[in-house]
């Protein structure tokens, strides 16, 4: 009965909330709080300043106006690269506009980006999701193999702990640099840290296949496993992740794709009324200024710095690998770092730098089509599994998209090591339901 009560529930503000003049008026309200959360607390707290430019202010807005359209589609189809199309906006994208409008970014940079985004946008809504039927796949020969990468999984992870650290368990979140300096120095072979970095992909996808065969003590032993792979390199992401994926598991549901703005517009009242009533601002330096304003001022830095600059045009990722000759001798995130703030600072971006960086003004044009290739990749790897085990990876992969080069979060992030999981996940009859 209480299930029955929950799903209606669902269904009726689903209902209320997925109509294009809810979800447009919501984006709206949305862009505004994240505007007036800039002009009282960022620019003036955070040392961004405050430049009112009328024009880019006006262009935001008619332009968000007119992109509802593109949001509602988002909204509708409900794929997993249409839910980061959603998150991708509201961490990025609109910060951005603020960042131009009300900030130190200038209108050129606006005018390319909205450009850029136009371009994802139609991209992400005309080109169809690849489905590759899984012919002679059986549920049961993908769960064995899933078995299989579980058990060299913990081989290997309980070696390295014992190895090295002595099965040392870190609680502390303060001492991961502390951790992260001591692993860099570790005697590990190449094909050893490459299996290290990819088990951190790995593990909370273990945990998660463990948890939809509902074998709650395997899901144990992979938190198990999290916790020894956090304490060897002191990666906060591995955690990260494994909250995201298991917090989707339990709580998501398919209809909640609507909900996802106006949880933004909560998060912002939130934010606000922190900084009102407690006088401190945790949610609006994480939420706000991390995931948003700090992304937008890189952006547009890659963006200055890369108008009079030779462009990497790859020669950085995988066409360094096979003898071309990079224009720089540190990585371009010390590139910026030392350009804007210090010798020490790396200033890590996606998306937009990787348009400035690596192609310059043809990147408008060629990027979006490299990133469009990588989510239908992740819509044809998740294709027949319930939503609820796909969208802690969506937020988690939306958040490295836009602080990271696309390569580096394909290959060294794991986002294909990611889809192959997926594309393995048993799709059992008796748990097709669960999609809706």
């Amino acid at each position: 009965m209480c299930r029955k009560r929950c799903k209606d529930i669902l269904e009726k503000s689903d209902m209320l909330f997925s109509s294009f003049q809810v979800q447009g008026l919501c984006l709206f309200l949305y862009k505004i709080l994240v505007d007036v959360i800039y002009l009282l607390y960022i620019g003036p707290t955070f040392q961004y300043g405050i430049r009112i430019h009328v024009l880019n202010t006006a262009s935001s807005y008619l332009y968000l106006g007119m992109y509802a359209i593109f949001f509602y589609e988002f909204v509708k189809r409900r794929t997993v690269s249409s839910v980061m199309f959603i998150v991708l906006n509201m961490i990025y994208f609109i910060p951005l506009t603020t960042y131009c409008s009300l900030g130190s970014g200038s209108s050129s940079f606006l005018f390319f980006a909205i450009l850029y985004w136009t371009l994802l946008s139609v991209l992400q809504i005309r080109i169809p999701v690849i489905v590759w039927k899984r012919t002679g796949i059986s549920g049961r020969r993908c769960s064995f193999l899933m078995y299989i990468v579980l058990a060299g999984v913990s081989i290997f992870t309980v070696y390295l702990s014992w190895k090295y650290t002595g099965f040392r368990i870190v609680t502390d979140l303060l001492e991961v640099y502390d951790i992260r300096a001591e692993a860099a120095g570790y005697d590990l072979s190449a094909g050893f840290r490459y299996l290290q970095s990819f088990s951190t992909i790995l593990i909370p996808l273990l945990i998660l296949f463990c948890f939809r065969q509902k074998k709650y003590v395997l899901v144990l032993w992979g938190t198990f496993l999290l916790i020894l792979n956090f304490s060897f390199a002191g990666h906060k992401s591995v955690l990260f992740m494994g909250i995201l994926v298991l917090a989707g598991a339990i709580f998501w549901r398919r209809q909640m794709v609507s909900w996802i703005v106006p949880g933004g517009i909560g998060v912002a009242i939130l934010a606000m009324l922190e900084e009102k009533v407690f006088e401190h601002g945790y949610i609006i330096s994480l939420f706000f200024r991390r995931m948003g304003y700090l992304l937008a001022q890189l952006s547009d830095e890659y963006y200055r710095y890369f108008r009079n600059s030779p462009t990497e045009i790859f020669r950085g990722t995988f066409l360094g690998k096979v003898g071309f000759e990079r224009p720089y001798p540190l990585s371009l995130s010390y590139v910026i770092g030392n350009n804007y703030l210090s010798q020490i600072v790396s200033c890590n971006n996606g998306l937009l730098a990787d348009v400035w960086s690596n192609m310059g003004i043809m990147g408008i044009l060629v990027m979006p089509f490299i990133l469009i290739i990588c989510f239908r990749l992740f819509d044809m790897a998740s294709e027949g599994l319930p939503t609820r085990y796909t969208v802690g990876l969506v937020v988690y992969y939306a958040a490295l998209f836009s602080n990271g080069t696309w390569s580096t979060v394909v290959l060294t992030h794991g986002f294909l090591i990611m889809c192959f999981v997926f594309f393995m996940f048993p799709r059992d009859e008796g748990l097709e339901g669960e999609r809706r």
